[in-house]
């Protein structure tokens, strides 16, 4: 019987470690690309669990002891007046001095450590470590040659064992989560109105790209509906607010900055949206329609539709959490934003274009951002259709 708790004890010890480690690489994974149903991780803190309980029951008696151990000698430390014992001369107990120790044969100390119980363990572990850091520490996978720039970044970017490594090191601090012109005039957009409109269904299955507009204007009311259904806040849960779009760990990297050059009661010229307060900050006026066209690549649509919405990605928001991989999110967010728009704009019965082909200076310039630190990555048309 006492052979059996002996194992049983190994088993749960050694159960216990690689069940403890197992949760903590998991867990690690988990926080590195935020994954919220991972179920490995959740698996090895059961088992870790398990393991835990086990070790408890087996070393029961152990606990108790050595938690009377404490007290009583807690209780002896602070007794007043509580003689010490003399210490006892090596010679008189019959052992060897402390400083005659028996001479260690190297090879049988080896030997007796490698075979032991903790020996294995500590192999084992050791092992399954230097298997885990040598898959994730191994060489990026091979780029041919001539191979263009978002395949390099594509292959560089793929998650891995390393990340681990590079959540260590600094990727800055993060940013403010909503950017702002303080001082800026302000346009009041009105509460957005969610009645009337297609149906869901309807919406997805009839949206177009639209590249024909009529010179009847946008509405304050239909800018407002608009910008809300594309990406404005939607809900506070706990002080946080979550937007119509989705966004990686909820940080939120896309700004947007309608450029009007047709909208009744607003003046032609630079907006940036604020979300919390769901108004128009004005940037500059001015007519950018000829601008627009021009590097935009001649697109003469650009000109007449009521608006021009240009996503930009301030991509600190989300380095200090994805490293690398901070852009791809960016840019599925800019889609995510982007889609919305086009159901928004269908389900209004207005049209709208995304647009990709830009030349990037120029509209970096026009929005007055420095194209590095915030640039744009996207920009979408907007508008009532032409008859």
């Amino acid at each position: 019987m006492t052979r059996l708790r002996q194992d049983l004890n190994f088993f749960s010890s050694a159960g216990l470690i690689v069940s403890g480690l197992t949760t903590g690489l998991t867990g690690l994974v988990v926080d590195l690309w935020d994954l919220n149903d991972f179920w490995y991780h959740m698996l090895s803190g059961y088992v870790m669990a398990g393991f835990a309980i086990l070790h408890v029951v087996l070393n029961w008696g152990r606990l108790v002891s050595y938690a009377k151990f404490r007290v009583r000698g807690t209780s002896a430390r602070t007794a007043a007046g509580a003689p010490r014992p003399a210490p006892v001369p090596a010679r008189a107990t019959g052992m060897a001095p402390l400083d005659d120790p028996e001479p260690v044969r190297p090879l049988h100390a080896l030997t007796r450590a490698t075979v032991s119980r903790r020996g294995l363990l500590g192999m084992a572990v050791g092992g399954v470590g230097g298997l885990v850091l040598g898959r994730g520490l191994r060489p990026q996978p091979p780029i041919p040659a001539g191979s263009d720039v978002g395949v390099i970044y594509h292959q560089w970017s793929k998650p891995g064992v390393i990340d681990a490594l590079g959540s260590v090191a600094n990727w800055g601090q993060p940013v403010e989560l909503y950017k702002a012109y303080p001082g800026a005039p302000v346009v009041a957009l009105p509460e957005p109105s969610l009645e009337g409109g297609l149906p869901t269904a309807r919406a997805i299955a009839t949206r177009r790209s639209t590249r024909s507009y009529s010179g009847r204007p946008l509405g304050l009311d239909e800018l407002s509906r608009f910008l809300f259904l594309t990406s404005g806040i939607s809900a506070d849960r706990f002080g946080s607010a979550r937007r119509t779009a989705p966004s990686s760990g909820a940080l939120y990297p896309i700004e947007i900055y309608p450029i009007v050059n047709n909208a009744a009661g607003i003046e032609r010229g630079v907006y940036h949206y604020a979300y919390r307060e769901h108004a128009l900050e004005l940037v500059r006026t001015e007519d950018m329609r000829a601008r627009l066209v021009d590097q935009g690549l001649g697109q003469e649509f650009l000109g007449q539709c009521g608006a021009v919405l240009f996503l930009t990605m301030i991509l600190q928001r989300m380095r200090p959490k994805y490293q690398d991989r901070s852009y791809r999110y960016g840019l599925l967010e800019a889609g995510h934003v982007g889609e919305n728009a086009y159901l928004a704009a269908t389900e209004m019965g207005l049209g709208a274009c995304g647009i990709g082909a830009f030349m990037d200076d120029a509209m970096n310039e026009m929005l007055g951002i420095d194209g590095v630190e915030e640039a744009v990555v996207y920009m979408l048309a907007v508008g009532h259709t032409a008859a």
